[in-house]
């Protein structure tokens, strides 16, 4: 960030230092040329009546010349007319000083046998034409200037950025392999060095992940199979009443394990899986049925809009399966007693929900509940069965697969929770 806060730096201060002082030097090599015709004659008639004043001796009446004349001329002594040095000797060899003071413009000519200056002021629309143009003119070419060279200066910073962002999104698609050439040019080298190295950890974390699942698959179901062929060999002796019931306790813990091995795998799985994530067009809703028939036909009530009957979307159905049953045997947990499937159409966009009569979740535990292994203190007192709170994670990451609006709200029907996924239409 240093490099690219002292290149900006460098060239701000050049381009206004640069194009300020090559402009005012050609603007004073032009000047001459850029004067009018105007400006040219009354310069030649000062010039004509300084000589007749001068060299010739006309005797003038100045009084009388200043009330009728426009150019309202003075002759003012040349020791109370100060002068810069540089501007002297042009001036005392007879050339005219053109000068603006506020809002005057004045044509000065040197009397060298009076000693005095003879000073003509100019009309102020000869001063608007002369000088308005050629202002507006060299502010414009300041500002284009300075512009150009910023934007001279970008186009690498933004070709750069360009890259980064194309890089970050296949990195993000799933290319863990993706990574910035670096380039020791570049204004942003040092963050294109940071995302490396972090794509860098972020691949070997999830190489580690899969080791870990791969471990956790072999090194935990293996003892935890011993465990439960050893608990059902027990289960056959005849053992003391009170042996039973230990029994049935370790056979309850030894079963919360499993389910937790088996959904601490499933979600490291589901991390893994995107590379393997591929839509295709279905109808919603005839999906919907089919899982509805085949799994909840007498648990959960489904409703489908005539809309929404030839709507397509465009989804993994292997995927929106699993997002489904967990929707549904979370409403089947926390509710009680009734769960309900529904598919919209509403505009172009598809709507699913899935609802219950339970105890819900308060408004400020709705994002909360997304994350893994969070658990609403309403919902974890009415489950019975203690689940990890991952169902609702698995549901919001499938849901960012098929770039879905996952909505957490109250049933307005049955009171309870209600989850809405908006996918959009397929056409």
């Amino acid at each position: 960030m240093k490099r690219l806060t002292l290149s900006l730096v460098i060239v701000v201060v050049s381009a206004v230092i640069g194009l300020g002082w090559g402009i005012d030097q050609w603007y004073s090599q032009q000047q001459p040329a850029l004067e009018d015709s105007a400006l040219n004659a009354y310069k030649n008639v000062g010039r004509d009546l300084a000589i007749l004043i001068d060299q010739q001796g006309v005797q003038v009446e100045w009084d009388d010349w200043f009330a009728f004349s426009n150019l309202h001329p003075q002759v003012i002594p040349y020791a109370e007319f100060p002068l810069p040095e540089n501007l002297k000797k042009n001036f005392e060899q007879g050339e005219a000083l053109l000068l603006e003071s506020g809002d005057q413009l004045s044509l000065n000519y040197y009397l060298a046998s009076q000693d005095q200056v003879l000073s003509l002021m100019l009309p102020d629309e000869l001063r608007q034409e002369s000088s308005s143009w050629i202002n507006w003119l060299l502010t414009f070419l300041f500002y284009a200037g300075v512009i150009l060279m910023v934007l001279v200066w970008l186009y690498p910073l933004l070709r750069r950025l360009a890259l980064l962002r194309r890089t970050a999104q296949e990195f993000g698609a799933g290319n863990l392999q993706a990574r910035i050439a670096a380039d020791k040019n570049s204004y942003i080298n040092s963050i294109e060095v940071e995302f490396n190295r972090m794509a860098q950890r972020i691949e070997q974390l999830i190489a580690d992940n899969k080791l870990l699942s791969r471990g956790l698959s072999h090194d935990l179901r293996t003892p935890l199979a011993r465990l439960r062929f050893g608990l059902d060999v027990l289960g056959e002796a005849e053992l003391p009443s009170m042996q039973q019931q230990q029994l049935a306790h370790l056979n309850r813990d030894l079963a919360a394990m499993e389910a937790l091995v088996e959904a601490l795998l499933n979600y490291a799985r589901l991390e893994q899986a995107q590379i393997a994530f591929r839509p295709e067009a279905v109808v919603i809703a005839d999906f919907v049925q089919r899982l509805h028939e085949e799994f909840y036909r007498e648990q959960v009530e489904l409703l489908l809009a005539p809309a929404a009957l030839t709507g397509y979307g465009r989804v993994d159905t292997e995927y929106l399966a699993m997002l489904l049953h967990n929707l549904l045997q979370n409403a089947l947990r926390y509710g009680r007693g009734r769960v309900r499937l529904s598919v919209d159409l509403v505009g172009q966009e598809l709507l699913l929900a899935v609802e219950d009569n339970g105890p819900g979740v308060a408004p400020e535990e709705r994002d909360k509940v997304l994350k893994p292994f969070y658990r609403s203190s309403h919902l974890e007192a009415a489950d019975t069965r203690r689940g990890h709170g991952l169902g609702l994670a698995i549901v919001e990451r499938i849901a960012q697969w098929h770039e879905a609006g996952l909505i957490l709200g109250e049933s307005e029907t049955l009171g309870g929770l209600k989850v809405r996924l908006v996918l959009k239409l397929y056409h």
